[in-house]
């Protein structure tokens, strides 16, 4: 028997995962967290086969999660599944342990072939990830200011530059309008931006929008 833990925020998705997945996969047993600490638990607490995880959760992100599952159980694959294009978060995702990545937006022509690869103990690279690593490699070794940038600051910087405010941030987050303003300050610095027009603008122009 199978066990899948899908970590996602929104209740209705993750039934409409199962559905899919028990329609391709049996016997399954499912495990379900709405946000990381409740992942963690999880991931602690009983053997799982494969995670299925959403980089956009409220409070620890995502990402922040999948790191803890590389340090505490790096046997455990995990297959990321984000609203995210590739070329916004595939490459962070990779570099942080995950065995694929898919968009929400392909998951349904894609998602039983990346289960049963990775099932398999192979990672899943689509074409488009594959040319986002292959130019990653080939790229000299000059200063990327985003790189500098933490995945919490990233993260809020993608919300900003989609014209979110630092109050829509902090609901979706659970996080203070001040720690997300102190994180939009460290932000600016960074990237030597001074307004929300430059950062938008500086989004565009390096294809993050």
């Amino acid at each position: 028997m199978k066990r899948i833990l899908i970590v996602d925020d929104h209740y209705i998705f993750r039934q409409g995962l199962k559905k899919i997945i028990a329609d391709a996969f049996e016997p399954l047993m499912f495990g379900e967290a709405e946000n990381s600490e409740a992942a963690s638990r999880l991931m602690h607490n009983s053997p799982w086969d494969l995670v299925i995880l959403d980089i956009n959760l409220p409070g620890r992100s995502g990402l922040d999660f999948l790191k803890d599952v590389h340090s505490y159980k790096p046997e455990l694959p995990v297959l990321v599944l984000s609203m995210y294009e590739e070329d916004q978060m595939a490459l962070r995702a990779i570099k942080a342990g995950a065995m694929g990545y898919i968009t929400k937006a392909k998951a349904a022509e894609n998602l039983i072939g990346a289960i049963e690869r990775i099932l398999d103990g192979n990672k899943y690279i689509t074409e488009t990830v594959a040319e986002l690593l292959v130019g990653e490699y080939k790229k000299e070794k000059t200063i990327n200011v985003v790189k500098d940038l933490s995945d919490r600051e990233y993260f809020i910087l993608l919300r900003l530059a989609a014209g979110e405010s630092v109050t829509e941030i902090s609901r979706t987050l659970a996080l203070s309008v001040k720690t997300i303003s102190t994180y939009r300050s460290r932000i600016f610095k960074k990237l030597g931006l001074k307004s929300n027009i430059q950062l938008m603008q500086f989004a565009k122009d390096n294809n993050l929008g």
